[in-house]
């Protein structure tokens, strides 16, 4: 017999990325409720529509995010739903439960997108770096900005999955488990090719941390090393910090620049959906006003519109 609670069911059916943002919300919750023990044990599953309500007003006055708050409420209402996919939750709690609505969120609130001349400055000063150092840093950042890849992504990366052949590779680990192959632009093989030059083709991590110039192969680079690495050379090469989500940003910001549809731009992501897409879009309204300037109903001079104010 299965004696998981909804909480531990809900949280064990997520990626390891995924896991671990939600389980630090969810402490939080605990706390607020002066509940003991550990997140996956607690009834979660039992807090009703005035209860989660609560906590979303309580996150608001601690000047939490409307990103944050959502993030709670998502994480409250799935192990609701999961109790009720049990037998656990009745019918009534969770329908009620399903009205807590999240809150709007602008989506240029957050995050920055580089523009095209701050990328080339960016690969360029990093491409002069010769040692191994500047040659794993410059594929790194090529590989953040050519794919948009997630930082976890990336640091799951084995040279296995490098298909320079075919200019793909493998996402074995992405959002929601979920592999997919990922097309590589030209323009970044050859940073690619001149990291795995050095490296060579040994099997392992892609990337690996380096000491006094030798490339520790047993090992490699974790999510926080590479979000170090990002900061740092995004800071020398441009004056303003930069995080790896920044440069995902950048990327679908880019293919949306470029004309890419936004369905395109959303499976280039390994986004589930087009919404999730359109908030990393950091146009300015210059797009929109080119965009309008090029409706033209050709009326061919059929009516005079007179002059405008």
């Amino acid at each position: 017999m299965n004696n998981q609670t909804p909480t531990a069911l809900f949280l064990s059916r997520l990626a390891p990325s995924g896991r671990r943002p939600l389980r630090s919300q969810l402490n939080t919750v605990l706390k607020l409720f002066k509940w003991k023990g550990e997140v996956e044990a607690l009834p979660f599953h039992t807090l009703n529509y005035a209860q989660i309500e609560y906590v979303k007003r309580h996150k608001l006055d601690e000047g939490k995010s409307p990103r944050t708050v959502n993030l709670v409420l998502f994480a409250l209402k799935a192990i609701v739903k999961t109790g009720f996919l049990m037998g656990v939750v009745d019918d009534v709690q969770w329908r009620q439960v399903q009205a807590v609505k999240r809150l709007p969120i602008n989506p240029s609130s957050r995050g920055k997108a580089l523009s095209s001349s701050s990328v080339g400055q960016l690969i360029t000063i990093c491409y002069l770096d010769k040692r191994y150092i500047g040659k794993r840093d410059c594929c790194i950042l090529a590989l953040f900005l050519s794919t948009g890849l997630r930082r976890f992504e990336l640091a799951n990366l084995t040279v296995s999955d490098i298909h320079l052949d075919k200019r793909t590779l493998t996402v074995k680990s992405g959002k929601g488990k979920k592999p997919r192959k990922q097309p590589i632009p030209t323009w970044a093989l050859t940073y690619i090719d001149n990291w795995l030059r050095v490296r060579t083709h040994q099997p392992g991590d892609l990337f690996n941390p380096i000491w006094n110039n030798v490339i520790k192969h047993d090992r490699g680079l974790s999510s926080a090393a590479l979000y170090q690495i990002v900061k740092a050379r995004t800071l020398a090469a441009t004056g303003i910090t930069i995080s790896p989500h920044d440069l995902r940003r950048t990327f679908i910001t880019e293919l949306l620049n470029q004309k890419v549809d936004l369905s395109t731009a959303s499976k280039l992501a390994g986004h589930a959906n087009v919404t999730t897409t359109q908030i990393y879009d950091k146009r300015d309204e210059s797009v929109m006003r080119e965009a309008i300037d090029q409706l033209n109903y050709q009326l061919n001079g059929q009516l005079d519109g007179g002059q405008h104010d």
